[in-house]
């Protein structure tokens, strides 16, 4: 005895299934490497933040502009356009970078950071009593 499976499909939509999905993967690799993107900013604002705040409080204890922007640049990365200022008792920091889709794609906007720290005066400390 023999069975007969009946699936019900007409020969001529053999393959349909194979064809549609095909169609769909661009799509969802795509909203896959959007998301992907989108976690790679987030990590990069991250590191941009914290690398303005290195660097503010590396000025604000009194090392040199040259020591905070290599403590920020080896926090947060090379490509940035960094400023450096005084306000009264205060140092501020602010970091801008290119924003890049998955690291390749520079697009026309920019992310930014900005940290300020209150400058310690130390004049006796070290100093022998």
């Amino acid at each position: 005895m023999t069975a007969q499976r009946n699936l019900g499909a007409n020969s001529s939509e053999r393959g349909s299934v194979t064809a549609e999905f095909a169609l769909a993967i661009p799509g969802v690799v795509l909203v896959m490497l959007l998301v992907l993107s989108l976690a790679m900013q987030g990590a990069a604002r991250i590191a941009l933040e914290e690398g303005a705040r290195a660097a503010a409080r590396e000025l604000a204890r009194g090392e040199s502009a040259a020591t905070a922007e290599e403590t920020l640049r080896q926090t947060a990365g090379d490509q940035l356009d960094v400023t450096i200022a005084a306000e009264g008792q205060y140092t501020a920091v602010v970091v801008t970078q290119p924003i890049r889709v998955l690291g390749l794609i520079e697009l026309s906007a920019e992310q930014s950071a900005e940290a300020h720290a209150r400058t310690e005066h130390l004049a006796g400390v070290g100093a022998s009593r």
